[in-house]
């Protein structure tokens, strides 16, 4: 089912190709690019910013061709207009551009003596008189000029959020990670995939301004430390995951807001069963039928439980049965945690979510329930963790409920207590 995804997120991929390129928001196609002039004299920061309103960046010059094209965009309607273009040193290739792909150093036009950060880190170009077409440093919180920005053409589509080939929807009705993928299917797309410095930079500014809810489910997959999918199949080429944030839970949100721990656009985990605001995305062109099916799609490979296997020896992770969705009622597993002699072992737990007074974990110092009771368990739990004495230790998960619950999450490693 999941390659008859694929297949059908391609086909409608294909089509939208076979229309002709168009710009939104005013935009003009030139050179392959969506470009549009602003008159209005502002800093660069201001500039970046007025252009980041659409998911537009600055504009940016890969090539001579590219180059010219400026000159034709401003015309006689402004002599200095700020580029996306950062120099870090007086080297063009310690220049960078706006959209994150490469530096000034496989091509630069700047002015004779330039770049020169000493004078500035913001670039402008020269579109009249001798330094026509030449770029030329500007101090950034100083200097007031005029600006261009870009955007990636697109195709013909009605829908609201058209950009790069792609239709957005924003959600800000919380759904858990599979029924926001449903509703995706419904409108023929799928959770977004994110696959450029661009792309991410539009979704987070639209859903700053469109979405209420802190985190907003992506179609990002992260089951094992270094696996990474998309759920509509495309390549996992751009990677914007918060670098001080670690494998958890496997499904992937980003992030709305400027006051948690982790910054607005980077990408974190989430239980998938959590229900959360999402971002859908569909190719342009695409004629979606009234009763679209739903394909069914697991949102994770499946994580063994080891619910009522044999002797488990350390380093491993436990879990309730079909982790991380919820479990379902009238559960009874034995886990038997083992490691090598000299050790003892440590069990933590990082997710904790019990039916309360109803379903219940408990922890045994020991290889059997008549050993001594570490823990009795219910309900929510923070994190926490429990160290055996020796070197066996047994975990019980028992239910009485019959719907059961988020379920729980447990990684025992070898522990040797210091001297």
């Amino acid at each position: 089912m999941l390659k008859e995804l694929i297949f059908l997120t391609l086909l409608q991929y294909s089509r939208s190709l076979l229309s002709d390129p168009i710009c939104t928001n005013g935009y003009t196609l030139v050179n392959n690019k969506c470009l549009k002039l602003f008159i209005d004299k502002v800093t660069y920061k201001n500039a970046e910013r007025n252009c980041m309103d659409v998911g537009a960046t600055l504009v940016t010059v890969k090539n001579a061709i590219d180059n010219h094209a400026i000159s034709t965009v401003a015309g006689s309607s402004a002599n200095t207009i700020w580029m996306g273009l950062f120099c870090l040193d007086s080297d063009p290739s310690k220049c960078l551009w706006d959209d994150s792909t490469v530096s000034a150093e496989l091509y630069s036009n700047f002015a004779p003596g330039f770049p020169h950060v000493d004078v500035g880190k913001c670039v402008y170009y020269s579109s009249q008189g001798a330094l026509t077409g030449k770029w030329i440093s500007g101090d950034c919180d100083m200097d007031k000029l005029a600006y261009i920005c870009e955007l990636p053409y697109t195709h013909a589509d009605d829908c609201q959020y058209n950009y790069n080939g792609h239709c957005y929807s924003f959600y800000d009705a919380p759904l858990p990670f599979t029924q926001a993928q449903e509703k995706c299917e419904k409108e023929c797309g799928n959770l977004a995939s994110i696959h450029s410095p661009n792309e991410n930079r539009y979704l987070a500014t639209l859903s700053n301004r469109l979405i209420s809810g802190y985190n907003i489910y992506i179609g990002g997959m992260w089951p094992l430390p270094n696996v990474f999918n998309w759920i509509d199949g495309s390549q996992w080429s751009y990677n914007n995951i918060d670098p001080s944030y670690s494998h958890g839970p496997n499904c992937m949100t980003i992030s709305n807001s400027k006051s948690s721990s982790v910054a607005s656009g980077f990408w974190f985990s989430m239980n998938c069963y959590q229900a959360n605001a999402f971002i859908c995305k569909t190719p342009t062109g695409t004629k979606c039928p009234a009763n679209q099916p739903v394909v069914q799609v697991t949102p994770v490979p499946y994580n063994p439980s080891f619910c009522n296997n044999s002797i488990l020896l350390a380093p491993g992770v436990i879990s309730s049965p079909d982790f991380p969705l919820p479990y379902s009622g009238f559960q009874s597993c034995t886990y038997q945690l083992s490691t090598l002699g000299s050790f003892n072992i440590l069990l933590r737990f990082s997710d904790f979510q019990l039916e309360s007074g109803k379903d219940f974990v408990k922890v045994y110092d020991g290889s059997s329930e008549n050993s001594k009771l570490l823990g009795s368990f219910t309900g929510q739990e923070d994190a926490f963790a429990l160290v055996s004495s020796g070197n066996t230790m047994l975990v019980t998960f028992k239910t009485g409920s019959t719907k059961g619950s988020a379920g729980f999450s447990a990684r025992y490693t070898p522990y040797s207590f210091s001297r």
